[in-house]
């Protein structure tokens, strides 16, 4: 019927009409690995800055200057009359022993410099147009930045493989009907597998 035709014609527009913002869409996906090519570019560096007596909060400064100037190269063109949204996503954070993560100081905050031996945590994130890419490091502060790795204590060795195996099977467990619960089920295996615990309530 007439009716009918009309309602399938209102309702192909309406289709045509919504935005695509999962990886369908080109677009998204190249904002997706740009990000990301951000991201890496900024954690390498933070890494070979990470030495005895830096710094945190040199090195959050540092790698939030890296972020904005690199993302600030791309998108240039207006869209609407708007230059498209982006840089730091999520703050650099560097976290220092038993602090767990999340730890960006403020500018009038007073931490120690690092030393060799410290085991240093980095988060971050970079977007564009809202779509973001995040990256996370572990490492141990050499003495020199050109020694080999230092000898590791076997307990640390031990987290740092089960943590590892851990961030590879919840990776393989994102997929398409599968839920959160089913995801921290798989650390908790693997945790369990290693005689460690995970650690509850960390939000990045």
């Amino acid at each position: 019927s007439d009716e009918e035709e009309e309602k399938i014609v209102a309702e192909g527009e309406e289709e045509e009409g919504e935005e695509v913002t999962d990886l369908s869409n080109s677009d998204v996906c190249t904002k997706y690995q740009e990000a990301a090519k951000i991201v890496n570019l900024t954690l390498e560096g933070l890494v070979g800055q990470c030495i005895p007596g830096a710094k945190i909060l040199d090195l959050c400064e540092f790698g939030h200057t890296v972020m904005e100037a690199q993302a600030a190269k791309l998108y240039t063109k207006k869209v609407d009359g708007k230059l498209v949204d982006r840089g730091v996503a999520f703050p650099i954070c560097i976290s220092v022993n038993d602090v767990v993560c999340n730890h960006s100081p403020l500018p009038t905050e007073e931490t120690k410099p690092l030393k060799a031996g410290d085991i240093v945590k980095i988060d971050l994130g970079c977007h564009f147009d809202g779509y973001i890419a995040v990256a996370a490091h572990t490492l141990v502060v050499k003495e020199n930045p050109d020694d080999e790795s230092p000898p590791v204590d076997p307990e640390l060795g031990n987290v740092a493989v089960a943590a590892y195996n851990a961030m590879l099977v919840a990776a393989s467990m994102i997929a398409a009907g599968k839920n959160n619960k089913d995801v921290t089920a798989s650390v908790e295996r693997v945790a369990k597998a290693y005689n460690v615990t995970p650690i509850s309530s960390v939000r990045m």
